[in-house]
């Protein structure tokens, strides 16, 4: 039985995919080059400016194209001072991406044949690079909205919070999500504008349109 694709065409990325873009360890260090020195252009420490670098040949590092100071795209990341291929890297990372439901050291170490050893820390690593907090939703368009969970609510109705902390106390979710992307949750301590608007600025980068509904503390956040 055919079952309807559910993921969205621009965010569908396969293993296909996957091997198309990155097919060497070469291409998985000149995309980590890409992400961190666009276009080669980095900071000189010994220049004190941004310069221009080039690859050094049979080398995983660039040359400052004026003093001839060295940097390497994986100083200060999680494939510093790593044996392991870069590309095996890169395959867990989209395991770990890609499996709605999870996935273990075990499975990385019987995916990319590295020792249970390796495969650990390198699923500790990336697990710390997935679950970030300060990671930004960038999307467009982005939604808001409260939820309340727990207790009961007072008189039967409405959104009026208990204050008491016993068991009538809800707790307040904010969601924000992208359009079609991402979803970051957040429980806060009320649903105040001044909190709202903290959230909203955690979370979303200035250039997104932020939509929400008629809620007056939501209305004062905008």
């Amino acid at each position: 039985m055919n079952r309807r694709q559910t993921i969205p065409k621009h965010l569908r990325y396969t293993i296909e995919d996957f091997n198309r873009q990155f097919p060497t360890d070469n291409a998985c260090f000149e995309h980590l080059r890409e992400q961190r020195f666009p276009d080669g252009i980095a900071y000189c420490q010994t220049c004190k400016q941004e310069r221009q670098h080039h690859r050094i040949k049979g080398r995983p590092v660039y040359a400052c194209d004026e003093c001839l100071s060295q940097i390497s795209p994986m100083a200060g990341t999680i494939f510093e001072h790593s044996s392991t291929s870069l590309r095996l890297w890169y395959y867990a990372m989209y395991l770990m991406a890609s499996t709605r439901c999870g996935i273990s050291a075990k499975q990385i170490q019987r995916e990319t044949g590295v020792t249970y050893k390796t495969a650990w820390r390198m699923f500790r690593q990336i697990r710390s690079l997935l679950s970030e907090s300060d990671m930004q939703l960038e999307g467009e368009a982005v939604e808001i909205d409260e939820a309340y969970f727990g207790g009961k609510r007072k008189g039967g109705g409405g959104r009026r919070l208990r204050t008491d902390k016993g068991e009538n106390y809800k707790t307040v979710v904010v969601g924000v999500v992208e359009r079609k992307g991402r979803v970051r949750a957040k429980t806060v301590p009320d649903s105040k504008s001044a909190t709202l608007l903290e959230t909203v600025r955690e979370f979303v980068l200035p250039k997104s349109t932020v939509f929400t509904d008629e809620y007056i503390s939501s209305l004062l956040s905008g």
